[in-house]
């Protein structure tokens, strides 16, 4: 016995199972410690992995965005796209989404990019603008024949109207420009001169000579010429409205280092010249028709 009347014995095994919960609590919390560490690194190589590709939003609009007999992505703007997501070193992921659907899921974080974008209040507050990626134009299409007609303002086109007895046709819910589109609402003669139709039948009046011409933008005209010299219908150099196009970058989803990686990119593309050089691809002055 010892003092107080307690057996050594007791004293002995409570401190041997005191050191025995002791050492299953180190080892155990250090088991814990070491797994915790294995999630966080494999959530950290996770992140960083997802982080390497950029989804970019593409429509089926040739000759902006199609898929060629490959079933490969073609066009100006998916080709624009891509060389940047690229040149910044990410990898691009193509999504094909509606437009409308495009701007909702860019503002919700669920696609990263999208392309020829015009910019305005209401997307600036979901997107960062890198550009002009390019610039969009509304042109005078016209026959082979017509490439030289003496139009060079909208007075002029009012006086070939009268003149040949044809009218020029516009597309519905389509702005051309403040002076173009004021004159439509505001003035008799310049209102009647215009027809409006949608694209596909501007096409084919234009080409039986129904119609002076039509304004649209020129990329699927000369992407048409390019297939194919012998194609009717050229851009005639009348511009009635000329604007930049950006690229989109989700705010939600795309990080601020992601974003000085895609505007240094952007840079560098415009110094060498690489997106003039897609663009080139796609489009030709007027005067090489």
């Amino acid at each position: 016995m010892v003092a107080g009347g307690k057996p050594a014995i007791f004293k002995s095994g409570f401190s041997e199972r005191t050191g025995s919960l002791f050492q299953f609590y180190s080892s155990t919390k250090s088991r814990l410690l070491h797994v915790l560490m294995l999630v966080l690194l494999m959530g950290i190589a996770a992140s960083s992995t997802a982080t390497e590709s950029l989804d970019i939003r593409v429509g089926n609009f040739y000759p902006n965005y199609y898929k060629n007999a490959e079933q490969q992505w073609e066009g100006i703007d998916v080709e624009m796209a891509v060389a940047l997501v690229v040149r910044a070193g990410f990898e691009p992921n193509i999504l094909e989404i509606p437009w409308s659907r495009a701007l909702v899921m860019a503002l919700q974080g669920q696609v990263d990019l999208l392309a020829n974008v015009n910019i305005t209040e209401e997307r600036s507050e979901y997107l960062h603008w890198i550009g002009p990626q390019r610039y969009t134009q509304m042109s005078l299409i016209v026959t082979r024949e017509n490439a030289a007609l003496p139009v060079s303002s909208l007075d002029d086109l009012v006086a070939q109207c009268k003149s040949l007895g044809l009218k020029f046709g516009i597309q519905p819910n389509v702005t051309y420009g403040d002076e173009f589109d004021e004159r439509l609402r505001n003035d008799d003669a310049f209102r009647g001169c215009a027809e409006q139709l949608t694209g596909p039948q501007n096409d084919d009046k234009v080409l039986l000579g129904r119609l002076l011409g039509y304004f649209d933008e020129p990329l699927d005209v000369q992407a048409e010429r390019r297939r194919n010299p012998e194609y009717g219908l050229v851009v005639h150099p009348f511009t009635a409205i000329k604007e930049p196009v950006f690229f989109g970058v989700s705010k939600a989803s795309v990080t601020t280092d992601e974003l000085k990686r895609l505007l240094m990119a952007y840079q560098s593309m415009v110094a060498d010249g690489s997106l003039e050089a897609i663009e080139g691809k796609w489009t030709f002055n007027t005067q090489d028709q």
